[in-house]
């Protein structure tokens, strides 16, 4: 694309297009029809290889009139609509601008594929993660985009600060004012977190809180369950359990986060095949959606299932059979009383008759071999009961 003969030009200095709605009507065409004649010869400026167009000419290419461009054309360059380079050829600053600005966008993208096709060549590139997830992570290493106004080297300044100041918070002693209250190894009424109250004071307590992130560590897990203090768990198992979670996953990018995420999963009495079984469920089920996992935190949701399934398991491998505690007479009760159920309900079907099946129920009973009581649990129930006794 054509673009103008300029020793200097600021893109900053450019005159928005919006502002054409404060011009008169007049103006607003003739500025609309030399963009437009533009942006038809694919060119800022007004020029035929190395001749600059007279403003006849100009007026020819944008279809106007001479005397029109001629009345209108001093105002439009006082606006900054328009403007002449070093040359005298007339240009838009406003397309000028837009051509620079599109070229830095492809040379910031010619940039990134190389170093992209750098990182492939050398192998630096972790294997199955793709272009768009490299490039997230450095930039949220790199601290995200500057803030609105902000140069890349004040945002640089701006993010040691917060780091500094962050390190700083964590060793920052917290101190109660003291109001005349007693010292905390005096006061009765001293509170497990460290601070001592009284009814009209508070003593100061001086809390790390590097010490109090380590030995009160919050579990991230959904269900806020923790892993026991007493659990003492195999180092060497956590690890190997950590190296198959990172190999199933394919996140070899969070080996810490898998022995963290292990070691709290184990502790909650997950075993082995438990957390890899629960891992590979849930990571066919995202990419038959056409995704792919990136976090191992992901699995957790499905990692507790696993658990609570397993633990459910486990108590009904543990539990006694159901007739484990039933007697041989007991036995005897319910299948007698099964059959006179089925003999029962075969005759009321036939002839839809309480009394009549009652009046026949001894017969029926001879017949199939039942006891000789009526059709009653209860009565049942003591027959066999009886004959417990008899046989005692």
């Amino acid at each position: 694309m054509m673009r103008p003969v300029l020793a200097e030009f600021d893109p900053s200095t450019v005159t928005p297009l919006k502002m054409l709605r404060s011009m008169p009507a007049d103006l607003r065409g003739v500025v609309t029809n030399l963009h437009d004649a533009l942006k038809e010869l694919r060119s800022t400026v007004f020029r035929a290889g190395q001749l600059v167009l007279a403003d006849g000419q100009v007026a020819t290419q944008a279809w106007l009139e001479g005397d029109v461009l001629a009345r209108t054309l001093p105002s439009i360059l006082q606006s900054g609509f328009m403007a002449r380079d070093d040359e005298g050829a007339l240009f838009s600053p406003h397309l000028y601008a837009k051509l620079l600005r599109k070229e830095e966008r492809e040379a910031r993208k010619a940039l990134a594929d190389a170093q992209w096709e750098q990182l492939q060549e050398s192998g630096e590139v972790p294997e199955g993660m793709s272009r768009k997830v490299v490039t997230a992570r450095q930039n949220g290493g790199a601290g995200g985009r500057p803030r609105k106004g902000e140069s890349a080297e004040q945002a640089r300044a701006r993010r040691t600060r917060e780091m500094e100041q962050q390190q700083a918070q964590r060793h920052m002693p917290l101190v109660a004012t003291v109001a005349g209250g007693k010292p905390a190894d005096e006061n009765p009424n001293k509170k497990p977190n460290g601070f001592s109250v009284s009814e009209n004071s508070v003593s100061p307590v001086s809390i790390d809180l590097e010490l109090e992130r380590d030995t009160y560590t919050p579990s991230g897990s959904i269900s806020g369950e923790t892993e026991k203090p007493e659990t003492k768990l195999d180092d060497a198992l956590v690890r190997r359990i950590a190296a198959r979670m990172v190999s199933v996953s394919g996140m070899s990018d969070q080996v810490s986060f898998a022995i963290s995420f292990a070691r709290r999963w184990m502790g909650l009495g997950a075993t082995e095949e438990t957390i890899i079984s629960a891992i590979q469920k849930h990571q066919a089920a995202i990419r038959n959606n056409g995704e792919e996992p990136r976090r191992l935190k992901v699995f957790e949701d499905e990692v507790l299932r696993g658990i609570e399934a397993q633990q459910v398991m486990e108590a009904m491998s543990s539990a006694p059979p159901e007739n484990a505690h039933k007697t041989e007479d007991m036995c005897q009760l319910e299948d007698a009383w099964g059959r006179a159920t089925q003999v029962w309900k075969k005759a009321f079907a036939d002839c839809r008759d309480y009394g009549a099946v009652t009046r026949q129920w001894p017969d029926l009973a001879q017949e199939h071999g039942l006891p000789d009581v009526p059709y009653d649990r209860a009565a049942y129930q003591q027959f066999f009961s009886c004959t417990e006794a008899v046989a005692a």
